[in-house]
């Protein structure tokens, strides 16, 4: 697996670093540390004096200077678990130069912190971590909390190819055989669902609600069983509500420590990047998050 994992130095960024044992193996693994540098905040205005554009151009260098050095402690603290270490200063608008990095080196899995050093802390989801979930070229590991193991894991399963595929990727990850896995779909309110609907469409409308949690079952009955079969501890658990709010709220009850889902589901337009379920996950979720793309 190629694995790039973006760094800043924020506690989010450590925990990264922390994280990256968990998530694959290092001997048929390797790993690229980037650091981006936004040069959009060091660029000389055509009317600064030549002492206020010294001062900027030095600005730059110095934060250059860090980045390498950020980068250098890291792979330090990295090398003794991994074979292939290699790092790279980026230049330019982060979440732009991670996912460029990220396609040039056909990275199976980028893993970031949630927020950086220069996000606001009342921010849930940093803009950078942000951006990056629409423009990545493969699935995002969204470090949010310090993870010490991987026992607790909840998959949103909605039947489409790629909810199906982020619960396959769990497969690819070294974890334990005592790790459990809840593959969670929830049944969203049909349109209809009001006082004012009559008795004979209520009877209607209880027949498809029925057949689809039927559906809904056997949904997670077999995906549980594909990863029983990976020798994971998996079950399925369907329930009714806002799919986005009830894998959070199992993710709170069950304290989890890892959340996957897809980048798009089954009613996510084409047009969006990221889907909405996704997107609120990420942005509310008590735990880290992994969003999966094809």
């Amino acid at each position: 697996m190629k694995v790039l994992c973006a760094i800043d130095g924020s506690r989010h960024s450590r925990w990264a670093l922390e994280l990256l044992p968990r998530l694959c193996h290092a001997s048929d693994s390797s790993l690229l540390l980037v650091h981006a540098v936004d040069v959009r905040w060091f660029r000389v205005s055509k009317g600064l004096g030549k002492q206020a554009r010294d001062a900027m151009r030095h600005a730059l260098e110095l934060a250059e200077l860090g980045g390498r050095k950020l980068l250098e402690s890291a792979k330090l603290k990295v090398t003794a678990e991994w074979g292939r270490v290699e790092s790279k200063l980026l230049r330019g608008r982060p979440a732009d130069v991670i996912a460029r990095a990220a396609a040039r080196q056909r990275s199976d899995l980028i893993v970031i912190g949630s927020r950086g050093l220069t996000e606001f802390r009342p921010m849930l989801l940093g803009s950078v971590s942000r951006e990056l979930l629409m423009k990545a070229p493969c699935p995002v590991m969204v470090v949010k909390k310090r993870v010490t193991a991987l026992n607790r894991i909840i998959v949103g399963a909605d039947g489409s190819r790629e909810s199906w595929d982020a619960a396959e990727f769990l497969r690819v990850l070294p974890l334990a055989t005592m790790t459990h896995v809840a593959i969670l779909t929830a049944m969203s309110p049909l349109p209809l669902e009001n006082g004012m609907v009559p008795r004979k469409v209520s009877a209607v409308m209880e027949e498809i609600r029925a057949a689809l949690e039927e559906e809904a079952r056997k949904l997670v009955t077999r995906i549980a069983g594909h990863l029983r079969r990976a020798g994971l501890d998996a079950s399925g658990v369907v329930t009714h509500g806002t799919p986005a709010l009830e894998i959070i709220k199992l993710a709170e009850a069950e304290r989890a420590d890892l959340i996957v889902v897809g980048a798009h589901g089954r009613r996510s337009s084409s047009e969006y990047l990221i889907g909405s379920v996704s997107n609120s996950v990420v942005k509310y979720a008590p735990c880290s998050v992994l969003v999966f793309r094809r």
